[in-house]
């Protein structure tokens, strides 16, 4: 009798964790899917946030952008957001981060360019 006993919940306990094993897999394989069409578009930011909201961070219009512009923009309100004069720490990160965006889309543009003109050299 208590044979059956543990026979029974051994396999009631095996049934269920097969099922939460699988039920568990179909998620990460269902999140690792949507990871990976999120990466895509990610992809698009090449700093990690979207170029027009990085250019909006910065107050840059996307016709002015330049290396120098984005210098003085960012070197502005890195101070004015400062720790030591009571702002905060994660407005510092966004503007660290929008600048660090556009220097590289700004790189990414200018090696296009370089590719654009050996291109027609060759020709």
């Amino acid at each position: 009798m208590a044979h059956r006993l543990i026979a029974n919940v051994i396999l009631t306990g095996a049934s269920v964790f097969g099922r939460a094993f699988t039920e568990a897999y179909r998620q990460a394989a269902k999140a690792s899917a949507s990871s990976a069409a999120a990466s895509v578009n990610k992809s698009q930011s090449v700093g990690g946030i979207p170029v027009d909201e990085a250019l909006k961070i910065l107050g840059i219009e996307k016709k002015d952008i330049s290396l120098e512009k984005v210098d003085q923009k960012y070197n502005y309100l890195f101070d004015v957001n400062s720790k030591e004069k009571g702002n905060s720490f994660y407005l510092q990160s966004k503007v660290y981060y929008a600048m660090d965006t556009l220097r590289k889309e700004l790189e990414y543009l200018e090696q296009l360019k370089e590719q654009k003109e050996k291109g027609s050299e060759e020709k």
